[in-house]
């Protein structure tokens, strides 16, 4: 039904951070997933006794879910670049340890000329597991 992220998202596959899209609002939001395993790159060390997966992996899948919204919403921005440019109010409720399913979603806040607002929320079995607002740029040729 919808394409795969890698599809979409420039990152390579070492530094792709959602697996699939479950729903999309054009324009409005979107939910996606990360299946996180026992295989991620950063496992066996963070930390070794208790591994969890680190937040600021969870912001950039946050960040890749917008540019999701962004890039599935508006065609005609593919291909232009876009790069995480802050994050506020984020706040990590419970850790997100291997193996699982984290949903996420994130909602088009607002657009002020490049610069792009999202209301992210990451979820660990239908409970909220972090929420930030991301904000993201379109980085002109």
């Amino acid at each position: 039904m919808f394409p795969k992220p890698s599809e979409i998202l420039p990152h390579g596959n070492g530094f792709l951070f959602v697996d699939g899209v479950i729903d999309l609002d054009k324009g409005k939001h979107i939910t996606t997933y990360k299946d996180v395993s026992e295989n991620e790159f950063w496992y066996r060390d963070h930390f070794p006794s208790n591994p969890i997966m680190p937040g600021v992996i969870l912001i950039e899948a946050m960040a890749q879910t917008s540019a999701l919204l962004v890039l599935l919403s508006f065609e005609e921005l593919r291909g232009r670049p876009f790069v995480l440019a802050g994050v506020k109010e984020a706040k990590f409720k419970k850790a997100i340890i291997p193996p699982t399913k984290v949903l996420m979603k994130s909602e088009l806040e607002s657009r002020k000329f490049n610069v792009w607002f999202f209301r992210c929320q990451a979820f660990l079995n239908n409970e909220e597991a972090a929420y930030a607002q991301i904000i993201a740029a379109e980085v002109k040729k």
